[in-house]
């Protein structure tokens, strides 16, 4: 069945989505997927920043095809008073409303909470900043790279001479998306329950020291010297590639002496217990090193299930395409998408796997409703020709990226 012709929690809920790049346009997504009519409103031309995040054919890229599915786009100038005037209605009959603007730069288009909730007193309002809206860094911009640096990620990151290495995906912006769209759910409830809107204030930084909580306690308990888990259990470099192995276990490690024919290590006072072998750590990891250079990772992987010890081969992304596990769960589902051609799209726990075709899986192109909007707002056909022709708003006209 189509994710599209379900019934689907949120149908009837009316989202004004201004956030751009990816945090707010990601918790927006999340609303749309579930059945919510997001409306999101962009600068008409080239439209969110997102649009232009990496290699991009037209007016899509792979990030804004993710962040921006099953969304509706209004291309609107917000700097002309026409233009303002038609969010500003938005926003007086909407459920709820994303912005991510730096602090206090909403406020002269007056979409700012105080002002909204005059005309909308039940708003569910979701601010989101980089370093939140008070101290003294409310004022300065902020990015995944910047976070991740700021925030510790990158400290526990390290590469093999311990220099701190950024994750190679948008960790933080997606991981705060994920916690605003669950904190604006439990707010829809809220509202259906007891009628009560909620201004959710957050940032970039409080959802990333949220992410981390763990690493933080363990960082705190331990004194700053977080020691490993138990040992051995890392990364090993195998004739044709990596592999992470977790033999950390007593039990574990034993089957693993036994597997390479290291019997005296069973009675070696450096390596008989799990606190000896942290201890040791180094002079195992440099002895257990050359047994897995020795053998390629699928090798290595079918010696470790027949003695039940946990690993993984190190995939790229192209190994998990043909994967038959992926492909058994339907973790990964190929869509035709208008402009970029046949990709994927991860399935999202809880909800339909999308299928080429389905509306909650096309993204739109800068401006592709702008006149269904204005026409639903009351707006005559003559009005929505005399705004585009004037840039007030963009209009989409037809073939990948054209406005």
């Amino acid at each position: 069945m189509s994710a599209s012709t379900t019934d689907l929690p949120f149908d009837g809920v009316k989202v004004l989505d201004l956030s751009q790049g990816i945090a707010g346009p990601y918790c927006g997504m999340h609303l749309a997927r579930n059945g919510a009519d997001v409306i999101k409103v962009e600068p008409p031309g080239a439209g969110c920043w997102s649009r232009l995040l990496g290699k991009h054919t037209g007016d899509q890229t792979a990030h804004s095809v993710i962040v921006n599915r099953a969304k509706r786009s209004l291309a609107v100038d917000l700097k002309t008073a026409e233009g303002m005037a038609i969010v500003q209605k938005l926003a007086a009959e909407c459920d709820v409303l994303i912005q991510n603007y730096r602090v206090g730069k909403i406020d002269k288009f007056k979409l700012d909470y105080a002002s909204v909730q005059k005309t909308n007193p039940n708003i569910i309002y979701l601010s989101i900043t980089g370093f939140g809206a008070s101290g003294p860094l409310a004022d300065q911009p902020a990015t995944d790279s910047v976070m991740q640096a700021y925030t510790g990620m990158m400290a526990i990151n390290r590469d093999v001479n311990g220099a701190p290495q950024r994750i190679e995906m948008l960790a933080i912006d997606f991981s705060t998306g994920l916690y605003t769209f669950q904190a604006v759910a439990a707010a829809l409830y809220r509202k259906a329950m007891k009628g009560r809107g909620a201004h959710i204030e957050t940032s970039l930084l409080e959802c990333a020291l949220a992410l981390q909580e763990g690493a933080m306690m363990e960082h705190h308990l331990q004194g700053g010297a977080a020691e490993p888990i138990g040992m051995p259990v890392g990364m090993f470099k195998t004739k044709d590639g990596y592999m992470s192995v977790n033999a950390r276990r007593d039990e574990h490690f034993k089957r693993l002496c036994k597997l390479l024919g290291k019997d005296e290590w069973l009675t070696d006072p450096r390596y008989t217990d799990s606190g000896a072998r942290v201890k040791n750590r180094a002079q195992l990891m440099v002895e257990l090193r050359p047994f897995f250079e020795t053998k390629t990772s699928n090798e290595w992987v079918e010696l470790l299930s027949g003695i039940d010890i946990l690993k993984a081969k190190v995939n790229t992304y192209d190994d998990l395409f043909t994967d038959p596990q992926v492909q058994t769960v339907n973790a990964i589902r190929w869509v035709n998408n208008d402009t970029l051609g046949r990709v994927p799209m991860g399935n999202i726990c809880g909800q339909q796997a999308l299928e080429t075709g389905d509306r909650l899986a096309h993204a739109p192109h800068v401006g592709e409703h702008t006149r269904e909007i204005l026409s639903e707002m009351g707006y005559g056909v003559t009005d929505i020709e005399k705004l585009n022709a004037s840039g007030v708003v963009g209009c989409h006209q037809g073939g990948p990226g054209k406005i």
